[in-house]
């Protein structure tokens, strides 16, 4: 077989031929090449279906729901509001001395909301709390968190939502549990709703909900994208992950993590439920560095997965959507082009197979792969200029596929 060793400096003008190297083998032969596992074993990992319900409702129906269940104790920790102790400890003070007069929670919450809406200036401003409080003004965000840091000093249960509002675009709001009152406060408009009637606010499209809604053995849950998604993963014994299928009796949707997964998960297998593993960023991607592969259940309608790697299911060929950091070898269902960022930030990868019907790959198709040692193309493969970046200057390029590798276009 021949080999090119590629000078990235040179851009690909330097060529010579070599006999294969040991560690070439050494990965052919071991688990990184992501042999096929029969379909029989892998089903025995992702989670079953069970008669939880669905979210289909509209967004406000959904968080309505998910709020109702997890119950308002989810809303007494401030979530990502920054502030210190002693900020709060002024606003506390002075929160204390404006409802000294309010006997009831909800007329504590209604002085709070009309303080803040008739007191802050809407100006682009320092958005923190404790700003907006000093200064006298902020954007919505800032309104948001001043509002939930008063509620909070009076022990009323409240949490940031953030979202769009379809007559301005990007918006932020707050959830209020006043007493036996569940409100959607909006206090950069001084506009209030009830929350269990959804039609007068429904304008409002949450995007996002700050507090924690559930926790089960597993995993921590929270609404992020529009779903129930799986923000924290908390199991700590063994390396196979099972992406639930439920919690709480509602289906999660979404498993795009905010925070880093445990060292010890190195696989994760993905049910048919999971609808989004986010956009931009995956989270999986910056939380999931010790992640080596990647499976979805063949149920799923929205992604597909091929060795070790996530597609999204389409009518033609797939698009690759999520290559796990901890891989060594990634090897790709056929693509015609490989276009920019295919491959990137990988620190572990070693190689890259691209298999027959590989026609060219684009500028920046692998970009920064420190430890990237070999890349195989079909004979005819072509490479632009700048197709490797930030990459060894040893990397080498192999025209022809390993042996025992068959593709089938999918």
């Amino acid at each position: 077989m021949k080999k090119i060793y590629l000078n990235m400096m040179l851009c690909l003008s330097v060529v010579s031929f070599v006999a294969c190297s040991s560690d070439t083998e050494e990965l052919m032969n071991g688990s990184e090449m992501g042999s096929d596992i029969p379909e029989m074993q892998l089903k025995q990992y992702f989670a079953v279906p069970d008669d939880a319900a669905k979210l289909d409702g509209t967004p406000n129906e959904n968080l309505k729901a998910l709020f109702k269940a997890a119950g308002s104790e989810v809303m007494t920790t401030l979530g990502s509001v920054e502030i210190t102790d002693e900020q709060y400890a002024e606003i506390k003070v002075f929160t204390d001395s404006i409802v000294q007069r309010q006997n009831t929670t909800i007329k504590k919450y209604q002085t709070i909301f009309k303080w803040v809406a008739e007191n802050i200036k809407y100006v682009h401003s320092d958005n923190t709390a404790y700003a907006v409080f000093k200064n006298r003004r902020g954007i919505c965000q800032g309104y948001s968190n001043l509002l939930a840091v008063m509620c909070h000093t009076q022990g009323i249960p409240a949490t940031l939502i953030n979202g769009m509002v379809t007559t301005i675009g990007g918006h932020a709001w707050v959830y209020v549990k006043a007493g036996s009152q569940w409100i959607v406060s909006d206090p950069t408009n001084n506009a209030g709703y009830a929350m269990d009637n959804v039609g007068p606010y429904s304008h409002f499209i949450p995007y996002q909900a700050d507090a924690d809604l559930f926790e089960d053995d597993k995993a921590i849950y929270h609404y992020y994208g529009m779903n129930l998604n799986i923000r924290e993963v908390t199991q700590t014994e063994g390396n196979i992950f099972t992406v639930p299928y439920s919690v709480a009796g509602f289906v999660v949707g979404s498993f795009n993590p905010t925070s880093p997964l445990p060292d010890n998960i190195t696989e994760v297998y993905i049910g048919q439920n999971i609808k989004s593993l986010g956009e931009n960023p995956i989270g999986l991607v910056n939380m999931g560095k010790n992640v080596e592969a990647a499976h979805v259940d063949e149920a799923n309608t929205t992604f597909m997965s091929h060795k070790g790697v996530v597609y999204f299911r389409t009518n033609e060929n797939p698009i690759i959507h999520y290559v796990p950091s901890g891989m060594k070898s990634v090897e790709l269902l056929p693509m015609e082009v490989v276009y920019k960022n295919t491959i990137y930030d990988l620190p572990s990868v070693e190689e890259v197979i691209f298999p027959e019907g590989t026609k060219r790959l684009e500028d920046y198709a692998i970009e920064n792969c420190p430890h990237l040692k070999r890349i195989y193309v079909p004979a005819d493969c072509e490479f632009s200029a700048r197709a490797l970046y930030n990459v060894p200057a040893t990397v080498e390029i192999i025209r022809g596929m390993p042996s025992g590798i068959v593709h089938v276009r999918m």
